[in-house]
């Protein structure tokens, strides 16, 4: 058990009794953090956003889970005068396992001097295929970014137990679309392997024949831009 681990067992004593009662207290805690700025959740620009960092977005979306984002930032993306920001999305991966894919990488002095993570895109993505929770890796257009918090280190065994009240926790969701996901994962990954983060957000054109299992995906990446591109 790491450092990030020991942290998080020790608020789960601190916070309330058991999982269910500190995920209640933590999400009422950041709901009030995200209306104000301090140094522990700090209200930032979009251009701020550095990858390695855990941050709260609110996004212009039709989906909840998209539209309240607890994230990890993973890189950054130029497409011409559009700008992508690569995050790991935690709201589609549950509260028990959060943790556990970041505590390897997480020292002590991670906490005490708030500092980022080492990251890239295909270690984050090969991390995240091992347990089968590679679809987590979503695209955020910065121009649909509304508000960002930065989540300091210190916070960050409570922030993996929390959720936006907007954005509903339902673990068997979560596990029906594991399940789902998992019978496609093979076909999903060799699209990506060959995939062009630029296409899903060219809405002039139709979306490329190479793309079957991942089509619903860009459709809704494309709508979302037409519909709030210009928020």
């Amino acid at each position: 058990m790491g450092e990030l681990l020991e942290r998080v067992k020790l608020n789960l004593l601190v916070y309330g009794n058991g999982i269910e009662e500190n995920f209640r207290t933590n999400s009422a805690f950041f709901a009030d953090k995200y209306s104000k700025s301090d140094k522990m959740v700090t209200a930032l620009s979009t251009a701020d956003l550095q990858p390695g960092g855990f941050y709260f977005l609110h996004y212009f979306d039709d989906s909840n889970w998209m539209k309240y984002s607890p994230v990890f930032v993973v890189e950054q993306r130029n497409f011409g005068n559009q700008i992508i920001v690569m995050a790991v999305n935690l709201n589609f991966i549950p509260l028990e396992l959060r943790a556990m894919i970041f505590d390897p990488y997480i020292q002590e002095e991670h906490f005490e001097n708030d500092t980022f993570l080492k990251v890239d895109y295909s270690g984050m993505y090969n991390e995240l295929i091992r347990v089968g929770f590679e679809y987590s890796l979503m695209e955020y257009n910065a121009i649909q970014i509304k508000m960002v918090h930065k989540i300091h280190m210190e916070m960050l065994p409570r922030f993996l137990y929390s959720q936006h009240p907007g954005a509903t926790y339902d673990p068997k969701k979560l596990m029906s679309i594991w399940h789902k996901k998992l019978e496609t994962k093979s076909a999903r990954n060799q699209e990506m392997m060959q995939s062009m983060i630029d296409e899903f957000y060219d809405i002039n054109n139709d979306i490329s024949e190479k793309y079957k299992v991942m089509k619903d995906h860009i459709k809704r990446i494309q709508k979302s831009l037409k519909k709030y591109g210009g928020k």
